[in-house]
């Protein structure tokens, strides 16, 4: 397959509020009200560990079947160690997140075997992950708009 271009843009709502629309999808992100906003929907720190939970759990409804695991229910959780004080320029520390971490519980029959098998292929091959491990990052602002 080619490469593919996805993309996504956010609107200013006001405030800390955010319009996000990738395709025909559309969801608002903001602020916790401890951080500024209105807390009317996840903060965009969030949506990264949401994308990382969700590309993840893709992969395993998609592999499963290919490790010979029957799925009865699976749940995947994410946490990210974040210190405020990077992006609000208080202290010299990273502003984005120290470490991420991720579990997969997979509710099964298959064997223990199978189900490693399912995780070390998706731990390989997840886009997400491979993304938060180590790509560039480029502003492609050469000349923003300014209001007159």
């Amino acid at each position: 397959m080619a490469n593919t271009v996805f993309e996504s843009k956010a609107s200013w709502a006001g405030g800390l509020k955010l319009n996000l629309q990738s395709r025909d999808h559309k969801w608002v992100v903001d602020e916790p009200q401890a951080l500024g906003g209105t807390d009317q929907g996840p903060n965009p720190v969030e949506l990264v560990l949401g994308g990382l939970a969700s590309c993840v759990g893709v992969l395993v409804s998609l592999y499963a079947p290919a490790h010979k695991v029957e799925l009865k229910d699976f749940q995947v959780f994410v946490e990210g160690d974040l210190d405020l004080d990077g992006f609000q320029e208080l202290a010299p520390v990273r502003p984005g997140f120290s470490q991420i971490r991720y579990r997969v519980d997979i509710q099964t029959d298959s064997p223990k075997e199978n189900v490693d098998s399912l995780l070390q292929h998706i731990e390989r091959i997840c886009p997400v992950k491979d993304t938060l491990s180590g790509v560039g990052v480029f502003s492609k602002n050469s000349n923003p708009s300014v209001a007159a």
